[in-house]
């Protein structure tokens, strides 16, 4: 038992913030960010991550959503899928930053038009990504010091 307690804070020693860090922000966490930022944020609410809306679709567009049977009643930017599927996350010491390719499927950056803060996560929906965040810790506590 006395080794057991031994070994145990031997490997409480190869306890890193940034492994840590890096080990939380797994691909499920990637994945419910880019969902939070997209199908929550843009396509549910039609907000920013400044909870700030992106307006309404002009009515001549709003035809066109209607004809194509998608959401009409606030700005989305969702029309092909493009956008959303060029969301990628990028895991540094001190974060994440969300990216999206905001050029390449419209005639002028979305990022011009709409604001950097298309990109990123509402408060509330930071605090409920803390949840996902808190239990990937734990069980990297859990791994290095009980591997």
């Amino acid at each position: 038992m006395f080794d057991s307690l031994i070994q145990t804070l031997r490997n409480a020693q190869n306890l890193d913030d940034g492994k840590a860090w890096f080990f939380s922000v797994d691909e499920t966490v990637k994945h419910e960010i880019i969902m939070m930022n997209t199908e929550d944020q843009l396509e549910e609410h039609g907000i920013d991550s400044m909870n700030v809306s992106l307006g309404e679709y002009a009515l001549f567009t709003k035809a066109e959503k209607i004809e194509k049977g998608q959401r009409y009643d606030h700005v989305t930017l969702k029309d092909t899928g493009a956008f959303y599927d060029s969301f990628k996350i990028t895991v540094s010491k001190t974060g994440f930053m969300v990216e999206a390719d905001d050029v390449a499927f419209y005639d002028r950056p979305l990022t011009l038009v709409y604001g950097l803060d298309i990109l990123g996560l509402t408060n509330e929906n930071k605090a409920f990504l803390t949840d996902f965040l808190i239990e990937n810790y734990q069980n990297y506590v859990r791994r290095t010091l009980l591997p």
